[in-house]
């Protein structure tokens, strides 16, 4: 499978056709059926994407796709989606996970040519958009099969398909037996015969007269031929978009480192200022100490001088005392 490989889809009420993403394509032995899913980038809801889920025949090594007809096969196709879903979410290789409740194997798509598809025929679920690629890059990296041939399969049409483009009886194909083959409905019952095999061998050179293209109707294996020019344009659009989300995602790394060296800087800042701080809070309080230490020898010296004060003032009254004696005697 290629890298963001792309379908040719043909939409009802547009004249040129689009581009659609594949995601993968599987293959489920229980119902001997394989399915396809894609994507047009169609986003229902913010973080929401919408893809298709179609069937996808193979006979002769011919691929050609069309919708689910049977509601237990979509029920199987479901849930072997959601198995795929939830390994793509988990991360884990695709063969790593424990057994899978439905057993299936990814289909090897590789140089195979897809016909146009037709989304309005397929069956569609939204899922997180976020999945899509991770969808993409389980089934690069899964071991892939082929897919699953039937035997009893009439092919409805091989415009898609170089094979036969050249076949020489297209010019007697009548236009209105072979407009309701590529028209049916995907819930319209006409179609549910063309896959049982007790049909298969009642008409089959019919069915193959009549779905032969006509010659006006091969110049539109052109669309087939320009597929590889609507692969790589999407594949270019895809890759500039990875690009520029990457490019966004490391400038918004750049900014965090950024934004994280200043919050570094302004914190080894404000410790240098806490370590002056302290430092002057250590000299305030060496010198708190030094003039307390001042201040005690000073009372100390005070203290005694007032004793020697008071020691000479009782002498003195003493001495006067005596002198009083003296003079009156």
């Amino acid at each position: 499978m290629m890298l963001l490989r792309t379908l040719v889809l043909e939409r009802s009420g547009q004249d040129a056709p689009v581009n659609g993403a594949l995601l993968c394509g599987f293959a489920v032995g229980q119902i001997a059926s394989n399915f396809l899913v894609y994507s047009l980038d169609e986003e229902v809801e913010p973080g929401s994407s919408r893809v298709y889920i179609a069937a996808l025949r193979k006979k002769a090594d011919r691929y050609f796709l069309d919708g689910v007809e049977s509601k237990e096969d979509l029920q199987v196709a479901m849930q072997v989606f959601k198995q795929i879903l939830m390994l793509a979410t988990s991360g884990s290789k695709a063969g790593a996970a424990a057994d899978p409740q439905v057993s299936y194997h990814f289909v090897d798509l590789k140089g195979c040519k897809l016909p146009t598809a037709r989304p309005d025929d397929h069956h569609s679920v939204i899922i997180k958009k976020a999945l899509v690629m991770k969808v993409i890059t389980l089934g690069m990296s899964a071991p892939a099969l082929p897919a699953i041939e039937s035997a009893s399969l009439i092919v409805p049409s091989i415009r898609f398909s170089s094979q036969m483009s050249a076949a020489p009886k297209v010019a007697s194909a009548p236009e209105p037996e072979r407009r309701p083959v590529q028209e049916f409905p995907v819930e319209a019952p006409q179609r549910v015969p063309v896959e049982m095999p007790e049909e298969a061998p009642a008409v089959p050179r019919e069915h193959e007269a009549l779905t032969e293209p006509e010659p006006e109707l091969v110049p539109a294996l052109s669309a087939v031929d320009d597929s590889t020019l609507f692969e790589m344009d999407s594949t270019l659009t895809n890759l500039a978009r990875v690009a520029q989300e990457l490019t966004q995602k490391k400038l918004a790394a750049i900014e965090r480192d950024a934004a994280l060296e200043q919050w570094q800087s302004r914190l080894q800042q404000q410790q240098s200022e806490l370590d002056e701080q302290t430092r002057a809070l250590e000299q305030r309080t060496t010198q708190l100490h030094d003039q307390s230490l001042a201040v005690s020898q000073r009372a100390e010296a005070l203290k005694a001088l007032a004793s020697k004060v008071s020691g000479m003032r009782q002498g003195l009254r003493s001495m006067l005392l005596e002198l009083d004696q003296a003079l009156d005697g």
